[in-house]
């Protein structure tokens, strides 16, 4: 099996907020990633939710 990477990415406004929504495969792995409003709110790999440390600043 070869090399690829698959990405796609849907964006949607709801309440005047943005989320981004990208499922990217890459040799089999999937990974999905939900942004609102520019900043990564989750992280899914291989069908488990990480858990993301996130800073204020």
């Amino acid at each position: 099996m070869g090399n690829f990477k698959s990405m796609s990415t849907s964006t949607k406004l709801i309440n005047g907020r943005k989320i981004t929504t990208k499922r990217i495969v890459k040799n089999g792995e999937e990974r999905l990633e939900v942004e609102k409003d520019g900043q990564l709110k989750s992280l899914t790999i291989k069908c488990k939710e990480q858990q993301l440390c996130l800073h204020k600043e």
